[in-house]
């Protein structure tokens, strides 16, 4: 099955095929066993491995970099293990002009039009200031193999000390599955305190203190918002945000989290701008260099540079 799920093939896939094909290669889609992608390269053909994790030369990974728009084109895999989890982040680095005004090119486009990654609610909602906002993402494979611990031991870990804060928790608009079903049983018999709501995560994340997730999209999101993102997974976010490991390491982590003054703008810049590729600007020149970085043999390829 194609990346698209039915067959079909995302935009930016679409387009980086046209944009080769008019550079000379010749491109094929196509279905690989992921034992003989890990083995090595073959021949002259370069690989692009959708949600991939495949380490080589001759290869790179391509996957969605949490806003809509922003694409890895990474040469270790995709989230918690991109080649961006390991790179030192100096925000004294980042031009201030340049990061103020992508992000507010991104808080026009996400937080005053209230989209997502995913689908949201068109219904205003509004949850008061302060709060702490958790985000379940219920069980996937990158999920599960980036968490320190399920979303349930999560959310019982964020109630055993929340500093007298409310407690708003959203499930994942896609994914409600049986983690997510035990979840909320047990909020409903137990703490019934607890808000549990689908609405439009802009709206919740607009007064909350913190962000809570193994690792979401939102984290992004809600920097977007000012609000500081605490982590319960690897994740390539991690410059950026509070993560915990165990459940002692909560409370220092909350508190840590309110208390700092996040570099959110600079953040925003070098994760998404300069890290990742952005199909709303040209982006084949970048996805050249990084070719060339792991070894692409171009006219072998067929491929004449610009």
């Amino acid at each position: 099955m194609l990346p698209g799920g039915d067959g079909s093939l995302p935009t930016f896939y679409r387009r980086l095929l046209d944009e080769f094909a008019a550079l000379g290669a010749t491109t094929e889609v196509m279905e690989r066993d992921i034992d003989r992608l890990r083995r090595g390269p073959e021949g002259a053909c370069f690989d692009f491995v959708h949600n991939g994790n495949i380490r080589r030369r001759q290869a790179l990974n391509l996957g969605p970099a949490y806003l809509g728009r922003f694409h890895y084109v990474d040469p270790m895999g995709i989230f918690f293990e991109s080649s961006i989890a390991g790179m030192p982040f100096r925000p004294e680095t980042i031009p201030r002009d340049k990061a103020a005004a992508f992000v507010a090119l991104l808080r026009e486009q996400w937080v005053v039009t209230r989209q997502s990654r995913h689908d949201q609610p068109a219904t205003r909602e509004s949850f008061g200031r302060g709060h702490i906002a958790v985000f379940l993402q219920d069980w996937s494979d990158p999920v599960e193999r980036s968490r320190f611990m399920d979303g349930l031991q999560m959310v019982e870990t964020v109630l055993s000390e929340t500093r007298g804060r409310r407690v708003v928790v959203k499930p994942h608009p896609r994914n409600f599955g049986l983690e997510t079903a035990e979840i909320c049983a047990r909020l409903a018999e137990r703490h019934p305190d607890v808000c549990v709501t689908d609405a439009n995560l802009h709206d919740i994340l607009a007064g909350a203190a913190v962000s809570v997730s193994i690792s979401s999209s939102v984290a992004l999101e809600g920097m977007l918002h000012g609000v500081p993102a605490i982590l319960f997974g690897l994740s390539d976010l991690h410059h950026c945000a509070v993560t915990v490991r165990q459940a002692s390491d909560w409370p220092a982590a909350l508190d840590q989290a309110i208390a700092r003054d996040w570099p959110f703008e600079a953040f925003l810049f070098w994760f998404l701008r300069r890290q990742n590729v952005w199909a709303a600007r040209p982006f084949l020149p970048r996805v050249l260099d990084r070719m060339a970085a792991q070894g692409a043999d171009f006219a072998a390829l067929g491929i004449g540079r610009p």
